[in-house]
């Protein structure tokens, strides 16, 4: 179990900085996104959401790899996948030709993808939140032993949709 939940705290880690960092590196165009795929929000609205997401997808990373806060990283994770997972859906159905946004800007469609990796995430999340609960803290060889394969797994899974395209076999005649 301390293995489980150090993978998954690592990998969670991972996501969370790497998706934050990106959008607050290109944040003009992840607030051009937001402007474009939820028009309602207006301009002043689409900057606030623009600096919060990134703000508290940070936070979340930030809370997983504090022992007192690992329960409230876990519940914000968790409900930010969630909300996230409906926009995605929301845009699956009323703009298939739109950006994720994701990591930042990214000119790969939304797609299945991008739902299954969220499932993964969400299934990752409560499969780390249920270690968590059923054992002590996992000790720092745990850590050293899955550092690399989680960082590995949180990149893979957050660039998902990227890599279909390469995974998918190709028939030679």
């Amino acid at each position: 179990m301390e293995v489980l939940e150090a993978f998954g705290r690592l990998c969670l880690i991972t996501v969370f900085a790497w998706s934050g960092g990106q959008k607050a590196l290109g944040f003009r165009a992840f607030r051009g996104h937001l402007s474009a795929t939820v028009p309602r929000l207006g301009r002043l609205s689409s900057g606030m959401l623009a600096t919060a997401v990134p703000l508290m997808e940070l936070g979340v990373a930030t809370s997983l790899g504090l022992p007192r806060l690992v329960s409230a990283g876990l519940s914000a994770a968790l409900l930010l996948l969630a909300a996230f997972t409906v926009y995605l859906l929301s845009l699956v159905r009323t703009r298939p030709d739109a950006s994720c946004g994701c990591a930042g800007a990214s000119r790969t469609p939304v797609s299945g993808a991008h739902l299954l990796r969220n499932a993964l995430l969400l299934a990752l999340t409560a499969g780390t939140w249920w270690a968590t609960v059923s054992t002590s803290a996992p000790s720092r060889s745990s850590y050293v032993l899955v550092a690399a394969p989680a960082a590995v797994t949180g990149i893979t899974l957050l660039y998902l949709a990227e890599l279909v395209p390469l995974l998918r076999s190709t028939h030679v005649k």
